[in-house]
């Protein structure tokens, strides 16, 4: 696996957790039943893989750095992950629940992504399309960030997959088949004066501004950077979750801003309980895009996907009429 470019072990992972658990170097060699030689070895090779320090030492012992304590979580989710993964497909002759076998050994399927930020909508487009071409049984979708589509799409793991896009140029084929543009989200019992730069630094200077994280910040930091400096925004809430920020909004302590797409459908009405302003103009929009790899063009999937896809999402509502 890589990280910033560069090769990451998983033994080096399981160092760092080991070490930010027991705050010692020492006790997590002994944990892991390693020297400590080669304990720190694993750190340094690590962090020179990174690119920063992951512990410095204090009176307490070895802490973790602020880069440390951002990039722990993304590392235990990994290991989890990858612990869920051999779970699921075990080894060969073991005893598994009928679910992992039906998960884990199911023949192939044609498999498409959606980005777990767009809405419901979208979601129904794309498996409406996929009904319109495949029977039920042989067909798979599912939702990742818009960073891990892309991804798997790369890597021909994937088909053909619907995200959010920000950058002109993938490695595979695309079509845009629609833009969005942003829209701010700001607690109840507030307006937007008018639709105008100044009205809206006034109202974003109210409240702390609900920035989400990782992949959301990398994937959408154009737009991001082009807000906060634009907007001098300084307040800021970091969340990673579509809830935390519904609950510190409603509860009037943040404000935000999302594509239109997000909280509002093709008419403009709300899908959310929290009221929301279009800001046409005011920040670049966001294109809507289907990707389709070569796997999914071998595998029978062409341009008649996207503009399956835009029909769904900008016709009539798949599932009615």
């Amino acid at each position: 696996m890589t990280a910033s470019g560069a090769t990451v072990d998983l033994e080096a992972l399981h160092s760092f957790l080991a070490v930010a658990k027991h705050r010692s170097i020492s006790k997590a060699a002994a944990g892991l039943y390693v020297t400590q030689p080669t304990m720190s070895q694993r750190l340094r090779r690590l962090e020179e893989s990174l690119g920063f320090a992951l512990f410095e030492r204090d009176w307490t012992g070895v802490v973790l750095t602020h880069q440390g304590a951002y990039f722990l979580p993304y590392a235990a989710q990994l290991i989890r992950d990858l612990s869920n993964a051999s779970a699921v497909l075990g080894r060969k002759g073991t005893s598994k629940p009928r679910s992992f076998a039906e998960v884990a050994g199911h023949p192939h399927k044609v498999m498409f992504g959606v980005d777990n930020w767009l809405s419901e909508r979208s979601v129904r487009a794309v498996v409406s399309s996929a009904l319109s071409a495949y029977g039920a049984d042989e067909f798979r979708v599912t939702s990742r960030p818009a960073t891990t589509l892309i991804d798997l799409l790369e890597l021909n793991q994937l088909d053909a997959g619907l995200f959010y896009s920000t950058d002109p140029d993938y490695p595979f084929h695309t079509e845009v088949i629609g833009t969005e543009e942003m829209a701010v989200v700001h607690p109840p019992g507030t307006v937007l004066e008018e639709t105008s730069a100044p009205a809206l630094k006034e109202l974003l200077s109210c409240y702390r501004f609900v920035l989400f994280d990782n992949p959301v910040l990398t994937h959408h930091a154009r737009i991001t950077t082009t807000l906060i400096e634009t907007y001098e925004i300084s307040c800021f809430h970091v969340v990673d979750d579509y809830r935390t920020m519904h609950a510190l909004i409603r509860l009037g302590e943040c404000i935000t801003v999302v594509p239109a797409g997000a909280v509002l459908d093709d008419r403009g009405q709300r899908t959310t309980d929290l009221p929301s302003t279009p800001l046409p103009g005011l920040l670049p929009e966001i294109s809507v895009t289907v990707g389709v790899s070569d796997a999914g063009r071998d595998h029978g999937v062409t341009e008649a996907f996207a503009r399956s896809v835009a029909h769904f999402l900008h016709g009539d509502p798949p599932g009615t009429g």
